[in-house]
């Protein structure tokens, strides 16, 4: 399904929304919108993760859009939102979903994140150290 303008401006209009809660954020599939509801997402693109120190707008979201154009149109790209309930902060990044636990976890490490999300509970994990 291809998603008009409006239909665009209101997707990022409710993921704004949804970055203005602790542990608030979204994961979308670029190519048309959809919320992803399963597995586990991890931003694998530091180079195009993006911090706010605190509220996030609607043209900040186009900005951090275009400008990540490039990875977010690779195969398996998400688009991925998240505000730590810890600091307040924003994070905006290019992500994977995968349904296993373990290459999450890998991935994050190798990546060094803070978290992944889990959308069988729909809440943030810690990236757990490697043993």
């Amino acid at each position: 399904m291809t998603m008009t303008l409006i239909d665009w401006s209101a997707r990022i209009s409710a993921m704004t929304d949804a970055l203005s809660v602790p542990d608030g954020g979204f994961s979308v599939d670029p190519s048309d919108g959809s919320d992803v509801r399963t597995g586990y997402a991890v931003a694998v693109h530091p180079e195009h993760e993006h911090i706010f120190d605190g509220h996030v707008t609607s043209n900040d979201l186009h900005e951090y859009i275009a400008r990540a154009k490039g990875a977010l149109t690779l195969p398996g790209r998400v688009l991925g939102g998240w505000c730590d309930p810890d600091s307040g902060r924003v994070y905006l990044d290019v992500s994977v979903v995968t349904a296993d636990l373990s290459e999450a976890m890998t991935l994050a490490r190798e990546t060094a994140q803070v978290a992944i999300f889990d959308f069988s509970v729909m809440a943030s994990v810690p990236v757990a150290v490697a043993a």
